[in-house]
């Protein structure tokens, strides 16, 4: 019974708000951590996009996680008066979001939601040969234009911005990039392969 008691003390409550990576959470030890949307005077909270109000903070409170770049949804000023550490993971989803700027780049230059729409509205033909000469014929409508040799411009190149620009010159495109931590770098030291454009 006691040393059941002295487990029960020494375990960690984490409140959680919005739905947080289970490989994430795995990150702590059952043994250890009580962890879950449920928990009420939690020593920590981790979380996304929930707006934590003031009135969720509790006297228990050590520290807030978000899960993502900026702390704009914590109130960091009460935080701070109270002593709890509030924490960020910049560049946590930089490579996914990269990821999504290749799939906009690609839907929008290559015509492929009209050749889905275009096929879909198809879908009335039933003999294979019709449909594949029609497909054939119609299929230039839809080409849209290679993204290499074209020029992205890139504002912020910081962890999402520089992988954006890195992955563009991997596709053999040109990039313009602008960050305001940037300008007072000398030219030598700027990225080698990103162009620098200040835009006014």
């Amino acid at each position: 019974m006691l040393k059941k008691f002295n487990q029960d003390k020494n375990m960690r409550r984490i409140q959680t708000f919005n739905a947080i990576s289970e490989r994430g959470l795995r990150r702590f030890p059952l043994e250890s951590y009580e962890v879950g949307s449920e928990k009420t005077n939690a020593e920590a909270i981790m979380l996304r996009s929930h707006k934590l109000s003031v009135e969720e903070l509790n006297t228990e409170l050590k520290a807030v996680g978000r899960a993502g770049a900026g702390v704009n949804n914590v109130p960091v000023q009460e935080c701070t008066k109270r002593g709890v550490v509030v924490f960020n993971s910049p560049g946590a989803n930089a490579n996914a979001v990269k990821e999504l700027v290749l799939c906009g780049l690609l839907l929008s230059s290559r015509g492929i939601i009209p050749g889905i729409n275009f096929a879909s509205s198809r879908n009335n033909i039933n003999d294979y040969g019709v449909l594949s000469r029609l497909m054939e014929t119609e299929k230039k409508r839809f080409k849209g234009n290679e993204i290499a040799g074209k020029t992205l411009g890139v504002v912020g190149l910081g962890a999402i911005g520089s992988m954006v620009a890195d992955m563009a010159i991997k596709l053999g495109m040109k990039v313009q990039g602008y960050d305001l931590s940037l300008i007072h770098i000398s030219e030598p030291t700027r990225p080698e392969r990103i162009g620098y454009a200040v835009f006014c």
